[in-house]
């Protein structure tokens, strides 16, 4: 969206020193393009205002900063207090600006997932807009509303969190029509101060609701069942159980393809989806979809035929073959709801399978009992090969047989001996114990080429 001096000034309570013309909102000066305004933000560890002169040179319309223009200006200037609560306002603003509807989407884990799924499952609204990657937090949810087209058939928003009061003012930015809890897990405990601190966190996005909004409940997860729901709003509910407006009745694998038939009752009717993923917790993430497209008034069969198309975001199960074995690269990040899903997933394939399982950070003093939780669930689900990496994950190994520890480097090398053509691989870890390099090491140890996908 793009937005002059004085759209500017309005939305942030600022002052116009030099006016000039609309241009989109940026943040980064690196690859700036010419005719956009750049918002210097100011953190911890760096001052956007340092580089004003390298986007006066690559075309800038002007400048959102803090301060006075420098002598000799020549470019607009918006002068504001706070340049991230600058920020945070004009996404507000662009918010006001969408016509279709915007879904606000958060939980402990398969946020990225379902607002994938919701993203397909809205598509005959026209061209749906979506957080992309991970941008999720205080800079990402204003970045995607200022990067909506003012006419999207529909915006959806990821909210992530790691401190108290996060989602309340994400979701005061984005005031979602639409408002999805995936679930409620061991996340950011050091922060949040346990499950019932993250069930507090994240149901700020169901506390703010308006008159009007829709809430899509989760009822398999009795902590997202219980948030608080204001008066006025409508509810439907989604899961696996009986009663649900929204239920996932059932799941089959084709082991050959890896694929999923999945069955759902949408408001009465049932509808299939091929969905290209395993696992249970995935199918129950698409049934979250058809809850928001359920909400949106739009036909159930058209929304799961669309979600065939699904696409694995990042490092998150995403399917590589590395020398004739089957690797599922989840290491982009973990904690003990999606790690145990995600080896349920593979316990359930034929054929040999092998676990690789990192730390799993920010757990604070539940970490070592959650470790070894993990550790005996994945040692128990009858999987070929489990291997550890991290202090913690080697803690709790240290109390279950059949578990082997060392470092990613070592887990590569144990790999590169056991595995063979036709085997199954899981990598999965924090983002902070970079698991990937797991999965570098195979592939140097069998002399293969890096992927570049």
């Amino acid at each position: 969206m793009k937005f002059s001096a004085e759209a500017i000034a309005s939305a942030t309570t600022g002052r116009v020193f030099q006016s000039a013309g609309e241009g989109p909102i940026l943040t980064d000066s690196r690859s700036f393009p010419a005719g956009a305004w750049f918002l210097a933000l100011v953190g911890p560890r760096f001052d956007g205002h340092q580089f004003i002169d390298a986007v006066r040179g690559a075309g800038c319309v002007g400048v959102v900063g803090n301060g006075r223009p420098p002598r000799g200006w020549d470019r607009g200037w918006v002068r504001v207090a706070d340049t991230l609560a600058a920020y945070q306002a004009l996404g507000a603003a662009a918010r006001d600006r969408l016509t279709g509807p915007v879904v606000g989407i958060t939980g402990s884990a398969g946020k990225t997932t379902t607002r994938t799924f919701c993203a397909l499952a809205l598509g005959s609204l026209g061209r749906v807009h979506q957080t992309v990657a991970n941008l999720n937090n205080h800079l990402g949810v204003p970045m995607t509303l200022l990067a909506a087209p003012s006419d999207a058939g529909a915006c959806v928003v990821e909210m992530g969190t790691s401190a108290p009061g996060e989602i309340l003012a994400l979701a005061q930015v984005a005031r979602p029509d639409v408002r999805l809890i995936v679930n409620v897990g061991a996340a950011h405990l050091e922060e949040l101060g346990g499950l019932d601190g993250v069930a507090l966190e994240k149901g700020a996005l169901f506390r703010t609701a308006r008159p009007g909004d829709t809430l899509c409940v989760n009822v398999d997860d009795p902590r997202v069942a219980g948030i608080e729901r204001p008066p006025h709003t409508r509810v439907i509910t989604w899961g696996s159980g009986r009663g649900c407006d929204v239920r996932l009745l059932a799941v089959s694998l084709d082991p050959d393809r890896l694929v999923s038939q999945a069955s759902f009752d949408v408001l009465g009717r049932r509808v299939v989806a091929e969905l290209p993923v395993f696992g249970r917790h995935l199918a129950l993430n698409a049934a979250g979809a058809l809850a928001v497209a359920a909400a949106c008034g739009l036909d159930p069969e058209v929304s799961a035929d669309r979600m065939s198309a699904y696409e694995p975001v990042g490092m998150r199960m995403r399917r590589e073959e590395i020398g004739g074995v089957t690797v599922f690269n989840d290491a982009y990040n973990a904690n003990p709801l999606s790690t145990r899903a995600s080896v349920d997933a593979l316990a359930a394939l034929p054929g040999r399978r092998a676990v690789v399982l990192g730390d799993m950070l920010e757990l604070g003093i539940e970490e070592g009992a959650l470790h070894r939780e993990v550790v005996a669930q994945a040692a128990a689900s009858g999987v070929d090969l489990l291997l550890v990496v991290g202090p913690r994950m080697a803690a709790a190994a240290g109390d279950v047989g059949g578990v082997w520890a060392g470092s990613s480097v070592e887990a590569a090398e144990r790999l590169a001996g056991w595995l063979a053509p036709g085997d199954l691989l899981l990598v999965k870890g924090s983002r902070g114990m970079r698991m990937e390099q797991v999965i570098d090491g195979l592939r140097a140890a069998w002399r293969l080429p890096e992927d570049r996908g």
